[in-house]
C-alpha cells in the first residue's frame, strides 16, 4: 500500500528513519516499512483524539508531529533492535503514550466530541404519560369488543 505525507501520517519518513538510524542499521527496513508505522502511529492518534484531519493551522499539530515521529521511530527501533533496544523502546513508548493523552485532555481544537445537547422526550408508556391511550389486549386474540 502506498501511504502519504499529510494524509495517511504528519511526520517526516527521513526524521522517523534518522532517529530509528541511532539503534539499527537503515539496510534492515525499507521506506514503506517506516511510513507504515507512521500510518499505524497516526490511526492511533486519530483514534485517541476523535479528530481525522489534523492540519498544520491545528494548535496541537505540532505536538502530534512530533510524537508521531518519535513514536514510529521507538517502534521500528523495538521491532528490528536487539533486547536492549526493545526495554528501551518500550520506556519510551509508554512515555510517549502518556504525553499524548495529556495533550488530549488540555485539547484546544474542536474534535468532534462536541454533540449539543441530550434531548429529553415524554414518557412513551401509557401507565407514565396520560397522553398515551392503555392498550387493548383483546384485539390480539381477534376480539374487539364485548357485549354484555
Amino acid at each position: 500500500m502506498v501511504y502519504t505525507q499529510g494524509i495517511d501520517f504528519i511526520s517526516d519518513t527521513t526524521e522517523v528513519e534518522r532517529l530509528a538510524r541511532n539503534v539499527i542499521v537503515p539496510a534492515d527496513w525499507t521506506t514503506d516499512q517506516v511510513k507504515s508505522y507512521q500510518y499505524k502511529v497516526y490511526s492511533l492518534i486519530k483514534s485517541f483524539t476523535n479528530k481525522t484531519d489534523w492540519d498544520p493551522e491545528d494548535r496541537e499539530y505540532g505536538v502530534l508531529q512530533l510524537i508521531e515521529t518519535e513514536l514510529s521511530a521507538e517502534l521500528i527501533k523495538k521491532h528490528y533492535g536487539d533486547a536492549n533496544d526493545a526495554a528501551a523502546a518500550d520506556q519510551a513508548i509508554a512515555s510517549l503514550i502518556a504525553q499524548l493523552k495529556v495533550i488530549i485532555d488540555n485539547i484546544d481544537t474542536s474534535t468532534g466530541e462536541e454533540s449539543g445537547s441530550i434531548l429529553e422526550t415524554d414518557y412513551k408508556s401509557w401507565n407514565l404519560n396520560d397522553q398515551v391511550s392503555p392498550p387493548n389486549r383483546l384485539t390480539n386474540v381477534g376480539i374487539s369488543e364485548i357485549d354484555f
